[in-house]
Order: C-alpha cells, then structure tokens, then sequence
C-alpha cells in the first residue's frame, strides 16, 4: 500500500443526517452506491468497507419511482460495473424518466463492447477517475495499481461513443501536481464536443493517513496550475467564475476557453474538500443527496462524513 493509505476506525456513534423520503426528494442530482465491491484498492478511497451487500435493485427501482420530479441519478460505489446487471440498472433508470450517470475507474470500459453495452442500454455521460492521467507512477502512488493504458482506453472509448464525459483527478502535493496539465494536453487530443475536468484535493474524509494531510493544496494552488496548463492568469479563472459560474461552495467552474458558452467545450471544475459545511447555501445542500440504506435521501456529504468507514 501506498503511503497515501490509512486505517479509519467507524465512530461507535454516527451524527444524525436528515434525510427526506423519496416523494419529498428537493435534490437535483441523486447518488445510489450500487455496490461496495471494487477492483481496484485506492489509497483515499471514502467507502474502503466491502462487506456492505449490493443495493436492492426492486427497492432502488420504487425509490426512483417515487421521486416527484427528473434528476441525474449518479451509479456510483466502490465500482458500479462490479454489478453484472448495471446494464438493466441503467435501462431501469432510463425508463423511469431519469438521467443515468456512471461514475467508474473506467478499468471494464477499456472493453469497447462492454461500454457500447451500457450506451445501447441508455447511458449518455460517464465520469472516469484519472488520478494519474497517463502516468502509471502516479496511479501507483495514489491508486496501488498502474493502470493508466486502460483509464485512457476508457476515456477514448467514450468519447469515440459520443458519450459526455467528465474526469476526476485527485492532486497530491509532491505527487501529481503535473496531471492538471496532463489532463489538459490529453483532452484537447480527444476533441470531445463537451467535456469537465474535475480537479480535487485529498479532502478530510475517506481512508487517509495523518502525513496525507500535509499533501493536500489549497483552492489558490489548484486555479494556478489550471492557469499554467492554459496559459492564462489565476485571476482571470477567479473572476470569471465570480461572474459566469454556478459552482457550490467550495467549488470553481470555469471554461479553458474563458469565451466559451456553457455546455460546449473543455471546462476547469475544482473542489475543495475541505469547505465548511457553514459555507454551503440551502442551494448547495439541494444540488446532490444520497440514497441511504432506508431508502430515503440524504445530503451527499453530510451522509458520506456521517457514515465514513460504513455503508
């Protein structure tokens, strides 16, 4: 293991989450942790516990029935394409009206047949983690596997299938600070027609040592090697996303192009994982829930940190 890696014991009491039954869901973007089985074993990885059984799949198709209104309903883990019927998970998605998202290590859609399997069954957008973008020592470092042939064979079947696609990288100070860069040169390459390159710290939860926290950047640090990787200035990504963007707190958006519209192009969405919960509208908390073991949804984050090491 890396020594990015860490144990975190469970707390023997958890914080109470509200949560809301699915009817009176006020969320945009849903999370359903289809499984907590994965094939990979990532240093900060904030579900490390897999021993939790797969979702119910007949209780997951009653709670998205349930919901009054459409959103992105987010298949996530651990890995989700552990499941050998994601396929119908996301055909069962699309038929009630939602919009499926994958978010994947992308190792099984290095198989372009098995991608085009999902895009037949009504996948559209994928998020694939890249934390070393096409580097195998970095993957090794941060993930504990040099993967990174079949993460680029992912993103350029996706891409190829027409598919939206977001990344997401997690930087480390000293380790991978060059991925934004990477990511950057890699992406313009591919020539998708819209596409999000999600930049993060370590954060302050998930499994993590006490040295790990040495290694996380700070929002500032993070604008400034996204303004190096496109030869702007970090002011300019600041003010235009004061301007223009709609991120949560916490969070930067901005465009590669500074004069590109939304909804086309490469886009810069940076997250800090330390933003106080104090810093958040009631729009922030509305923007992602997540589906609990009761069926009911939760506050993303809220749940995540309350159950930190558990479902």
């Amino acid at each position: 293991m890396s020594g990015l890696a860490g144990s975190r014991s469970v707390p023997a009491q958890r914080p109470v989450v509200r949560s809301f039954a699915p009817g009176e869901n006020p969320f945009e973007t849903v999370v359903a942790d289809v499984t907590h089985r994965c094939n990979m074993a990532c240093a900060n990885c904030y579900l490390p516990n897999r021993d939790v059984p797969d979702m119910n799949v007949g209780r997951l198709e009653d709670c998205l029935a349930a919901l009054p209104k459409r959103v992105n309903l987010r298949l996530i883990g651990a890995e989700p394409t552990m499941r050998r019927d994601l396929p119908e998970i996301v055909s069962m998605v699309r038929r009630l009206g939602h919009r499926p998202v994958l978010l994947t290590n992308g190792l099984r859609l290095a198989r372009e047949g098995y991608l085009r399997q999902l895009r037949d069954a009504g996948l559209r957008h994928v998020y694939v983690s890249m934390n070393g973008a096409d580097n195998d020592d970095w993957y090794e470092t941060i993930d504990n596997m040099r993967c990174a042939a079949k993460k680029l064979r992912a993103v350029e079947n996706a891409v190829a299938h027409g598919m939206i696609v977001n990344t997401g990288t997690i930087l480390v100070r000293g380790v991978n600070e060059g991925a934004v860069r990477r990511m950057h040169g890699l992406m313009a390459g591919l020539g998708p027609r819209h596409a999000v390159m999600r930049f993060k710290n370590i954060g302050a939860f998930g499994r993590y040592d006490a040295a790990s926290k040495t290694r996380n950047l700070s929002m500032a640090e993070m604008e400034a090697l996204c303004a190096d990787a496109i030869g702007a200035d970090a002011a300019s990504l600041a003010a235009w996303d004061r301007i223009k963007g709609k991120a949560e707190a916490g969070s930067r958006l901005f465009p590669v192009d500074l004069a590109a519209r939304p909804g086309r192009g490469l886009w810069f969405k940076l997250t800090d994982w330390h933003a106080k919960v104090e810093e958040c509208t009631e729009s922030d908390f509305r923007r992602r829930g997540r589906i609990t073991e009761e069926f009911r949804i939760a506050p993303f984050f809220d749940h995540v940190k309350a159950n930190e090491g558990g479902y």
